[in-house]
Order: structure tokens, then sequence, then C-alpha cells
């Protein structure tokens, strides 16, 4: 046999198996998101919420969070990392690297997935609701809406697929760890930020992390599918 004809796997999990996964994990996410939201209707959260809240505070002054005096400005510089426009700011690299990869159509498929991820996140919280917390004064500005958490969901929508989209472009199994442990890490430090600094119930950002990981799942799934219809261009060899 002709060695130059043998050809090699990408190294990964099996179509059927990713696909199973993802379906499990879409499933799990649409679960808790209903408990919780049934949860938070009925104020069996709110003790919870309100408690962590405050153990984030100075005993003496709530007004004054736990940490050196310098978290407080790395909270909000973290945070800031899940506003609309540095959102859009990351979208755009991603976007600008497909496009420079002559990816068009993987470049279109991303931005369809994350502006309407964006979209359905507004579209929540003006069916929700809720107010923000009043327990501890807050340390930044924010919107009305608090559930679920508008930061926490982008951020979860936006890296998260971006990771999972991104590490469909590689088939190194180094690569697509890197991605998609750097987008995990961004999308817990945005939420945890949001609570830090008094302006989200922890379980509005459970809510938004629950969500938007549910999308992003969905979105991948559809990219991975597209992919093997030659819809999406694949990942070139490395």
């Amino acid at each position: 046999m002709d060695d130059n004809r043998v050809q090699t796997k990408p190294p990964g999990l099996i179509p059927e198996t990713a696909t199973f996964l993802d379906l499990c994990i879409a499933a799990c996410c649409v679960w808790v998101f209903l408990r919780l939201v049934g949860k938070v209707e009925g104020g069996a959260t709110k003790e919870m919420d309100e408690d962590i809240l405050q153990k984030l505070r100075q005993p003496d002054n709530l007004a004054i969070p736990r940490g050196p005096k310098w978290l407080p400005h790395v909270a909000q510089d973290i945070t800031s990392l899940g506003s609309g426009a540095n959102l859009t700011l990351a979208s755009g690299i991603a976007v600008g690297f497909l496009c420079l990869e002559r990816r068009f159509r993987a470049a279109g498929f991303l931005i369809v997935s994350l502006g309407s991820g964006l979209m359905l996140s507004y579209l929540l919280k003006n069916v929700f609701l809720r107010e923000r917390p009043t327990v501890v004064p807050h340390l930044t500005h924010f919107d009305p809406g608090s559930f679920p958490s508008g930061h926490s969901m982008g951020a979860t929508v936006v890296y998260l697929t971006l990771g999972g989209i991104i590490s469909r472009q590689t088939r190194r199994l180094l690569k697509k760890a890197y991605f998609l442990s750097v987008a995990l890490v961004l999308t817990l430090l945005v939420g945890i930020s949001r609570v830090y600094l008094g302006i989200h119930f922890p379980s509005d950002v459970l809510a938004g992390w629950v969500i938007g990981s549910l999308w992003s799942t969905l979105c991948t799934q559809i990219a991975r599918w597209l992919q093997r219809e030659g819809t999406v261009e694949p990942p070139k060899a490395d």
C-alpha cells in the first residue's frame, strides 16, 4: 500500500459521541434554568442570595467590600469584559481572524450565533424584570433588569461560543483545550465580578451562565454539523 495515501483521522471525539454530549449538556441547562426560574419567582433563593452578598462586605460597613483595596477596581475592569462594547470588540476580532483564514461562511455563522444570543439575553431580562439587589450598596453602574445577569449571559454566549467555534478551526487537542479554557475562565470571572460588585444576586449570575451555556452548546453543535455537511469550512490541517 502506498504510504502517501494513508490518511490519519484527526484526534477528538467521534461525531455521534460529541452530539450526544452536547444534547446532554443542553438538556441539563434547560432543566436547571427552569428550576431556577421557579425558585427565584417563589422567593426561595432570596435568603441565600442576600446572605452571599453580605458576606462579601465588611460586617461593620456594607459599603466596603472584603479584600485588598485594589480588588474592587480590578473587579470593575473584569466586569467590563461582559459589556456590550467589549463583547462586540471580541466578536469582531474573532470574525476578522476567520476572514483572514478565508473562512467567510464560518465568520457569517459566528455573527449570527452571537447576535441572536445577545438578543435572547435582552429579551429574557425584559420578560422577568427582577429588581436589582438592595441589601448592599452597588459599586458600579447598571441597567434596570437583573435576571438573568446580562453580563454573565453575554460573556457566556460570546466567549464560550467563540471558544467552541474557534476550537473547531484547529485539529490539535492542545489548541482546542486552550481556547475552551480561556473562554471558561473569562466567563466565570465576569459572573463572579457582578456578585462582588453587588449589582447582581448569585442566582442572576447562575441563570446567565446556564442559559448562555445552552446557547453556546447549541451553536457549537450546529457548527459541527454544518462543517460535516460542508456548509461551513472545516479546519485546516495544522
